[in-house]
């Protein structure tokens, strides 16, 4: 993968297909490259330069143990130079769960960059609402009883504890997007698995904000982005419709 370096950060990146620049973002623990499962480039890429990256603590990125460099603004800044790297003014965005908090950021932030928006297996409120279990989450992962998750993953190198550890104490600093989002224009999507735990805020989010929604049935949070094909077909389409 290319290297897009950000101050002391680096952040691995790809591009693939052509046409207007899509950037998709991946969830906690996960990598770019796991878009590649459940069918999401090949579906996307013949109507786009789909452009995926691992984020900061992530992949074949910088795994850095500052929570500071995991902020929700930190993340948005990445994908905002990840397109001015490419060249791209404007650009579609879709972010999964982690990814769709710096979606909703950069839609706050940078609204005027963004072609379209698709949220997945997220929700605009901050993530203290459930502070209680991120905590515990921050203590397993700093505790060294977190071994399985440094292991490999297929093609995905083993994760780092401490950079996740930092990622989630990062994350209990966003406000949310519940009440900044007045200048975002572009269409917006989001989608969820009706078993997935943030579905029912991901709902109201949308109806809220006047977006379109789709639920998927019988499907959890992991499910809706590995295994879904109706959410890869919902999402293929809303960018068939609206990145021009």
């Amino acid at each position: 993968m290319p290297i897009l370096k950000l101050e002391s950060l680096e952040v691995n990146y790809e591009t693939s297909g052509s046409g207007p620049l899509l950037i998709l973002h991946h969830g906690f623990g996960s990598w770019g490259r796991d878009w590649n499962r459940g069918g999401w480039i090949s579906s996307l890429e013949p109507y786009a330069t789909v452009m995926i990256f691992d984020a900061i603590g992530h992949g074949l990125s910088s795994r850095s143990h500052n929570p500071k460099d995991h902020t929700v603004e930190k993340r948005a800044a990445v994908v905002t130079a990840l397109a001015d790297h490419y060249g791209a003014n404007k650009y579609g965005y879709i972010g999964f769960s982690m990814g769709g908090r710096t979606g909703l950021e950069l839609a706050a932030s940078t609204p005027e960059r963004l072609q379209l928006l698709t949220i997945g297996g997220m929700h605009l409120l901050p993530a203290n609402v459930n502070s209680r279990r991120f905590k515990r989450h921050i203590r397993v992962l700093r505790s060294g009883r977190a071994k399985s998750i440094e292991k490999p993953d297929g093609e995905r190198p083993g994760n780092d504890p401490l950079a996740l550890a930092a990622s989630h104490e990062a994350l209990l600093w966003w406000k949310g997007a519940e009440n900044r989002l007045k200048n975002h224009i572009a269409p917006t999507l989001f989608f969820c698995g009706e078993e997935d735990e943030h579905f029912a805020n991901a709902k109201s989010s949308a109806k809220h904000q006047s977006y379109e929604f789709f639920g998927i049935p019988n499907t959890d949070h992991n499910n809706t982005f590995f295994s879904s094909k109706l959410a890869v077909e919902k999402v293929t389409d809303f960018v068939i419709k609206h990145l021009k």
